[in-house]
């Protein structure tokens, strides 16, 4: 059991490739409620996911195919047969609704869901005429998100806000994640992250406070997050990596 609960983990941990490395709800045909799974079904697959995951599923749904339920766990989405003997990694699409990908669409929610406790936590460029928000996993360090920093005027106007967390690629610890905790916790964040990305070897005051950004990352570490940036759009897609603002403009629109 050990040894099929660890290659099970290691299939809903699948890492997303992004630019700057890290440390070395809907159903088919455009329905959007899912239909309830039965009190035993319910317990029979939350003892069989806790037995292969280790931890419970946080949401249990028929799919959108006959005799295979849907299930959200340790923020990713994978499928058990009713009676919970057979196991199914993979998207499933609906050919009858232009191939719509109902596994991705669950998955948008579930990142959705991750990230929206961090939105007052957040650093935010607003958009005067506000269309659209993206949320960018960033570290000030890291080449592309200074990048894609320079185009935020660009973004924001073609009305898409964006708002960032932080995602300290070092890891938790070190001098990368204090120097991050010391922008989110300056009296003007937005000005000093803008600051950090500016230059090659920006200084630090070392301010602490209060602050969620070990949570930030460690939700991003869930959502598959390796690298930065990763951009999440408000349907919840998400983009390993950087795209110049003309692309990404156009992806963000492309989307509604």
């Amino acid at each position: 059991m050990k040894k099929i609960r660890r290659a099970v983990m290691l299939s809903l941990g699948i890492a997303m490739s992004v630019s700057c490395s890290a440390e070395s709800v809907e159903s088919q045909s455009g329905q959007s409620a899912k239909a309830a799974v039965s009190a035993d079904n319910s317990a029979l697959i939350t003892s069989k996911v806790k037995d292969l995951v280790g931890v419970a599923p946080d949401s249990i749904a028929n799919s959108p195919v006959n005799g295979l339920l849907e299930v959200v766990a340790a923020n990713q989405v994978f499928y058990l047969t009713e009676d919970a003997d057979y196991m199914f990694f993979g998207h499933i699409y609906d050919v009858n609704a232009d191939m719509k990908d109902i596994t991705e669409a669950t998955l948008g929610q579930v990142r959705l869901d991750t990230i929206a406790p961090f939105e007052k936590d957040s650093i935010e460029f607003k958009a005067e005429d506000e269309k659209h928000v993206i949320t960018v996993f960033t570290d000030y360090s890291c080449g592309y998100c200074k990048k894609l920093h320079r185009e935020v005027d660009e973004l924001n106007e073609a009305g898409i806000t964006v708002r960032y967390l932080a995602w300290p690629r070092a890891g938790l610890g070190t001098d990368n994640y204090r120097n991050m905790v010391s922008i989110w916790c300056s009296d003007n964040p937005k000005e000093a992250l803008s600051r950090a990305k500016a230059v090659s070897n920006p200084t630090f005051s070392g301010e602490t406070c209060e602050n969620t950004v070990a949570e930030q990352f460690k939700a991003g570490r869930k959502l598959g997050v390796r690298g930065t940036p990763a951009i999440i759009f408000d349907n919840g897609k998400m983009v390993p990596g950087y795209k110049p603002a003309d692309v990404l403009i156009e992806e963000i629109y492309a989307a509604d």
